[in-house]
């Protein structure tokens, strides 16, 4: 195969030139295979393009055999499963993701104890990866560890002299201080 050429007006096309730029390069059209085959034998040549009318399907020989040119793959159908809609068998196929179907597994909830409003105090809230790392080894509600390092610290505390440095009691809380004896520390925070 030669390529492409534009022959002038009144240009003579000799046997070499119909052969090499037209009829080497035509879409060769055939009922089927076996047309193909009796009307080729094997006058084949590498590069030549057939189209079977049978098939519908556009063949090119490769030098050694006639190869389908596009392959339609083996997908026949896309069907939709559990929390997906849509699918189809023809065509552009989309699947939608059904929200609604989609639910957790009790066995991921088993070991919280939080309660329903428990839980929707958080309803809301934005945390980084490294915020929510701090509560790593919480075993525990906060003020039960609180109350734990703070006996750890200081031992059981139950009096101390005015003008100490020994904490007596620790309170966590969001109003304003209010009693207290020495040695006391109220932390306030906001809700």
């Amino acid at each position: 195969m030669t390529g492409w050429k534009e022959w002038a007006i009144a240009e003579v096309v000799d046997a070499d030139e119909f052969q090499s730029y037209l009829q080497d390069q035509v879409v060769m059209v055939f009922a089927d295979a076996a047309a193909r085959s009796a009307a080729l034998s094997t006058s084949v040549a590498e590069g030549m393009v057939s189209y079977l009318e049978d098939s519908s399907a556009l063949f090119f020989y490769n030098g050694s055999a006639w190869v389908a040119a596009a392959s339609d793959g083996d997908i026949t159908g896309v069907t939709a499963g559990t929390a997906l809609t849509g699918g189809g068998t023809t065509g552009d196929v989309t699947l939608d993701v059904d929200l609604s179907a989609v639910t957790i597994p009790a066995s991921q909830l088993s070991d919280v104890t939080s309660t329903a409003a428990e839980l929707n105090i958080l309803d809301g809230v934005t945390a980084t990866t490294t915020e929510l790392n701090f509560v790593d080894g919480v075993t525990s509600d906060i003020q039960t560890q609180l109350d734990v390092r703070v006996l750890e610290t200081n031992g059981a505390v139950t009096t101390a002299a005015t003008g100490s440095n020994v904490v007596r009691n620790i309170t966590l809380s969001t109003s304003a201080p209010s009693g207290g004896s020495d040695g006391d520390v109220w932390l306030v925070y906001e809700a």
